[in-house]
């Protein structure tokens, strides 16, 4: 459509100068103002007829100008409603650069005729974004089918949109058998186990697990929580990952770091054997010196916690001693009935007692004779049968009870205690005479959670044991493992040794994670911060303690931003402290007290 031609006047011109413009051009025209610079108006017919009426035709042509009109540039503008409140419109795009005049219903017609091509125009892109789009999404399901791990993605309300090809390889069920359903519906039915998904909907944070599918894979599942603006989880991503073949292969490792280790040990006895194999330096110190008079005839005196493995070193001693063809009798003194412990110990005559057999019996010293005698828990002896052993070990003679025959054994004595003998002595429960007889070479054998060094070799130690007495092959993580070398083992070596096989008997998958670790381990109960012999000041007790705390906390987190974290004090704070003590984290060096 086209709009009228237009003729150029100015406003120092009369109408009738106009009315003459108009018998050759027409109506309507344009009233510019001076030299052709703005557009001041429209003059029609009418409007020019009515002026001439009015004021004549000498007068001024603006006084027949109808003003109500807009100047448009581009026909673009039009689109905007508030223009269709003027009489006229003058646009400026014909073909030969002039100005063509529209009505408002011709520029109606021009506005519609345009949203109708903008709108064909906007129907060919959006076509073409969801084409692009179509391509991305299938290009985004090819990538998430192409990966090893299993894709699964619910809804806020646990509903199932999306699951990747790899699920039906891990679980062995197609993932239609997924798809639209209720992951409570899933979990209920068994095809979900420990389902993370749920865990994110109901603690709003990460979650990760280890879960058994139906037919036997492990993995390590992850979700991860998505939310909108108003906080609400609006999707559920959990990615699993197949560790079976995993562990395998960290079985395998442990099974290798085991062989290399026995065979370590088996180049190096002096590391010790069994449960007392060591790194620590005073504990290879210790066995050095037991080896150096195992092949005398010292008196030794074993002294350690309970589970340390007193009776192991005797053993060792024995076995490296000039006597290890012969007998080797252990005697656990705590666990003889006290009416029972000297006939136990040194045999009876017969009719001895009420009960005693009729020719009489030997009893464990003369067991033992060539060969060694040892005295476990030797603290709780009572001091009748103290006196008998004391003569035992000078004369190396002893009578059974009952009888007044004089008998002589050829033994050496090896004498193991959890109590401090010197204690007992004080109280006048352990005779002074027969401690110095037994104290010829003390050994002392240090805590487990003093030689923290050996915690994983004996871990490993011990699960290649269960793991082959139980037909498994459970290993331990490395977070767990850290947790392990950080409890105070108040059970010591015997304690970890059965933690162990009730972790390989119990274990529901071949990796332990910290949630299948005890609670005590957890809640680090068995823990004791500092004990305390008697009365001290009660600076010195709390200075006791943050020292413990700090040596704990560095051999846990290591930085000293971690150990804030954990203690939850400023880190300035556990620096200053670190230097009050001259402790530092690993890879630094000591700090001075100063």
């Amino acid at each position: 459509m086209t709009g009228q031609s237009v003729s150029f006047i100015h406003n120092d011109m009369q109408l009738k100068e106009l009315r003459k413009l108009a018998e050759t051009a027409g109506f309507p025209a344009v009233l510019t103002g001076d030299g052709n610079e703005a557009i001041e108006g429209i003059i029609t017919e009418s409007g020019y007829w009515r002026a001439l009426a009015l004021y004549g035709d000498e007068a001024p042509v603006s006084l027949s100008s109808n003003k109500n009109f807009k100047v448009v540039k581009e026909l673009a503008e039009i689109q905007n409603s508030a223009f269709f409140s003027a009489e006229f419109f003058l646009v400026s795009e014909t073909t030969a650069g002039g100005i063509s005049i529209y009505n408002k219903e011709q520029l109606r017609n021009i506005w519609l005729q345009n949203q109708l091509v903008s709108t064909e125009r906007m129907n060919g892109l959006l076509k073409e974004e969801i084409n692009i789009l179509q391509k991305k999404v299938i290009e985004l399901e090819q990538i998430l089918n192409t990966s090893y791990d299993e894709i699964f993605v619910t809804d806020g309300d646990g509903k199932v949109l999306l699951v990747s090809d790899a699920c039906q390889r891990m679980t062995g069920i197609p993932k239609e058998r997924f798809l639209g359903k209720s992951i409570y519906d899933l979990e209920k039915k068994g095809l979900v186990n420990n389902s993370v998904t749920i865990n994110v909907l109901k603690e709003k944070r990460m979650v990760s697990a280890n879960q058994i599918y139906p037919n036997g894979v492990q993995v390590v599942a992850t979700g991860i929580p998505l939310f909108d603006h108003d906080g609400n989880i609006y999707r559920v991503i959990t990615n699993s990952r197949d560790v079976t073949e995993l562990v395998k292969l960290q079985n395998e490792l442990e099974v290798a770091k085991s062989i290399i280790n026995e065979r370590a040990i088996g180049k190096n006895n002096n590391k010790g054997k069994g449960p007392l194999f060591t790194n620590n330096d005073d504990m290879l110190g210790l066995i050095d010196m037991a080896m150096k008079v195992a092949v005398t005839e010292s008196t030794i005196l074993i002294q350690g916690e309970s589970g340390v493995g007193k009776g192991i070193l005797a053993k060792m001693i024995h076995d490296e001693s000039l006597r290890k063809t012969k007998a080797f009798v252990p005697v656990n003194c705590g666990a003889i009935p006290l009416s029972l412990i000297e006939a136990e110990l040194f045999g009876y005559e017969a009719g001895a007692f009420t009960g005693a057999q009729s020719k009489g019996k030997a009893g464990l010293v003369e067991m033992a004779d060539g060969g060694t005698l040892f005295l476990d828990e030797v603290g709780e002896l009572p001091l009748e049968v103290q006196v008998k052993l004391l003569h035992l070990v000078q004369e190396k003679t002893f009578r059974r009870v009952g009888g007044n025959k004089l008998r002589k054994v050829d033994i050496r004595i090896i004498s193991a205690t959890n109590k401090e003998l010197k204690a007992l002595m004080e109280k006048g429960l352990f005779r002074e005479d027969l401690y110095y007889r037994l104290h010829v070479v003390p050994l002392n054998i240090l805590p487990l959670r003093k030689r923290s060094e050996d915690i994983p070799f004996l871990i490993q130690m011990f699960l290649k044991k269960f793991n082959k007495k139980y037909n498994r092959k459970v290993i331990i993580s490395d977070e767990s493992l850290a947790e392990l070398r950080t409890y105070s083992w108040p059970g010591n070596v015997r304690e970890l040794e059965n933690m162990i096989e009730q972790l390989v008997v119990t274990a529901g998958t071949d990796i332990v994670y910290m949630d299948c670790l005890p609670d005590q381990v957890k809640s680090g109960n068995g823990k004791p911060l500092v004990v305390m012999k008697g009365i001290v000041p009660l600076n010195d007790a709390v200075e006791s303690v943050e020292k413990q705390l700090l040596k704990t906390a560095i051999e846990k987190y290591k930085t000293s931003r971690k150990i804030a974290a954990a203690l939850k004090v400023n880190q300035t704070t556990v620096i200053r402290k670190l230097k009050k003590y001259g402790l530092s984290t690993k890879g630094e060096r000591p700090l001075i007290n100063h």
